[in-house]
């Protein structure tokens, strides 16, 4: 008997075969020619995503080359670290207190920008919008996708965190690995998956290689699998076992970093943060006491890390928070809760160890990790109240009342940003060290650039403001006022141009016979600020003589525009 053949009655078997070879064409392509139907529900949903996203993107690029412009020392350390890395050097310790990790990993990026203030900027907006992004995918996990929404919004906008975003500093990935780390956390208890506790372990360990304040992250994600353990999660004991066994060899490397510089450790920048020549608990209990505040009344007092001692979070969000504790002490949500409160708690405490410099407490960058878990708890609270007004009032209502709420918490948080903190910043804002070294830039190739003296006003200019900045820092020589002298004068290399202070007539005080050699100008910035003092240098010169008094400005001037 003959193999059996599907035809249709009247068609011949090339034809047959040409209609199932249409069909199953028709099959696979389907999902790509059905027209996406979306609910009501859905639409909404995206179009607040993309809102969301957007004003994130916006609050974090807008003005980013010209809101905080001054490269002071911390952002020096960095420079300096990439141009080793760079050159072909491969630097593994530490830098006073930042680790080699951030700037191997920034690498990539101020290698398209080139090494300048603006690069290091942009490197850490990426990076935290990757704190956001996991801070986003871990309130997922905690409840659903219209939560971590809302958490993206809540973190996206408030200050704390946007300071770090756009500083240009190294601090911005402490946050970052501690939400990889809890987003895997969650992964564990909800999949239990032996590949998330590997990852987790290494994520953790990384901690090690930043700052000081991140080297309890692995102890703080041990303790935190533990306490979920403790409350009835599904974390294994097999799983706290390839923790530890993943840990340790990721730590190995920073015991060798240790090793090859352990006074930092001990008895140097780092080491003695943790001393007093006090009585240690009477320190540390002052150092608690000052911190608890933190969040509510009164924050950190240093002008580039916080708007000056306004707590870190606005007051909307300080209620909201207090509402999100209660929130997960809830019995439902309880047994979850030590996801946020373990390392809530456990990651504040090297910035309350910190006992040799009270003054430095509360610290909103030796606490950046909590940050996300704060704002995690602030989104918990809007949460809750969400649901609680649904059951009083129409889901309209409800929804315009949080609308509301959100709106004024992103008023409070741009107004914390780019008024309270930004007019504290030194100056106004106006970078002297930048302003000096893009005069030097448009002086002729040869020239020797003479900065007289240092930190003329609010502690500005600082040598790496200048040099970092400058095309070519190896014209620039720094000199003292008191070793200034007409003969010290005659000395320098030509063609050369003195700087100094706009405060000062001369360069210093031993230079009147000479005077004539420096026909002084008085640069300010396009904001009419006075910026520095600077003159060629011409020995032997029959220049005009300058008045003996007399206010600078009534020199000749130029605007240098910022």
């Amino acid at each position: 008997m003959g193999e059996e053949t599907n035809t249709l009655p009247g068609s011949s078997p090339i034809e047959t075969h040409s209609r199932q070879s249409h069909h199953l064409v028709h099959t696979i392509m389907r999902p790509f020619t059905t027209p996406l139907v979306l609910s009501a529900a859905q639409v909404r949903f995206m179009l607040a995503m993309l809102a969301t996203v957007a004003l994130i993107l916006f609050v974090r690029l807008i003005q980013l080359g010209s809101l905080q412009r001054e490269v002071y020392n911390d952002i020096a350390l960095i420079y300096r670290y990439l141009w080793r890395i760079q050159g072909g050097e491969w630097p593994v310790g530490f830098v006073l207190s930042a680790g080699p990790l951030y700037h191997y990993l920034i690498m990539p990026i101020v290698g398209l920008t080139g090494i300048n203030y603006f690069g290091l900027k942009l490197a850490s907006v990426i990076v935290s919008l990757g704190v956001l992004l996991f801070t986003s995918a871990f309130a997922r996990r905690l409840i659903d996708h219209s939560f971590a929404l809302l958490t993206l919004f809540v973190a996206g906008i408030s200050s704390w965190l946007l300071i770090f975003s756009r500083l240009g500093n190294s601090q911005i990935l402490v946050p970052l690995l501690v939400m990889a780390a809890l987003w895997l956390v969650l992964r564990i208890v909800q999949a239990g998956r032996r590949v998330d506790v590997i990852v987790c372990a290494v994520v953790s360990a990384l901690g090690l290689y930043v700052y000081p304040q991140s080297f309890v992250l692995p102890g703080v994600t041990f303790a935190t699998l533990i306490a979920l353990r403790l409350t009835g999660q599904s974390v294994r004991w097999t799983d706290l076992y390839w923790f530890v066994l993943v840990t340790l060899p990721a730590a190995l490397p920073f015991v060798g970093i240790v090793l090859l510089d352990p006074e930092n450790f001990t008895s140097g920048y780092i080491g003695r943060k943790i001393t007093t020549e006090g009585e240690a608990v009477a320190a540390l209990v002052g150092n608690i006491l000052r911190a608890l505040p933190a969040f509510h009344v009164q924050g950190d007092s240093v002008f580039r890390s916080n708007p000056q001692e306004l707590p870190h979070l606005d007051r909307i969000s300080g209620v909201l928070f207090l509402l999100g504790l209660v929130f997960w002490l809830l019995p439902q949500r309880r047994r979850l809760s030590p996801v946020l409160l373990v390392p809530l708690l456990l990651l504040q405490v090297p910035a309350i160890l910190v006992l040799s410099q009270p003054g430095e407490v509360p610290s909103a960058s030796r606490t950046l990790g909590v940050a996300p878990i704060a704002y995690v708890l602030v989104a918990s609270g809007l949460w809750w109240l969400l649901h609680l007004l649904r059951q009083w009032v129409s889901r309209r209502t409800a929804g315009v009342v949080i609308g509301v709420l959100l709106a004024v918490m992103l008023l409070l948080n741009m107004q914390r940003y780019f008024q309270v903190y930004i007019s504290n910043l030194p100056y106004r804002n106006t970078s002297l060290g930048r302003l000096i070294a893009e005069y030097a830039n448009m002086l002729p190739d040869d020239t020797t650039v003479y900065l007289v003296g240092q930190k003329w006003e609010s502690r500005m200019p600082e040598e790496p403001s200048v040099r970092y900045v400058m095309r070519d820092p190896d014209q620039l020589q720094m000199l003292k006022p008191e070793e200034l002298t007409c003969d010290h004068l005659l000395t320098l290399d030509s063609p050369a141009v003195l700087i100094w202070s706009f405060h000062e007539n001369l360069p210093a005080p031993a230079l009147e016979p000479c005077q004539d050699w420096l026909p002084v100008q008085l640069y300010t910035s396009d904001r009419g600020l006075p910026i520095f003092h600077a003159a060629p240098l011409r020995p032997g010169s029959s220049a005009a003589a300058r008045p003996r008094s007399g206010r600078a400005a009534a020199y000749p001037y130029r605007i240098l525009y910022e």
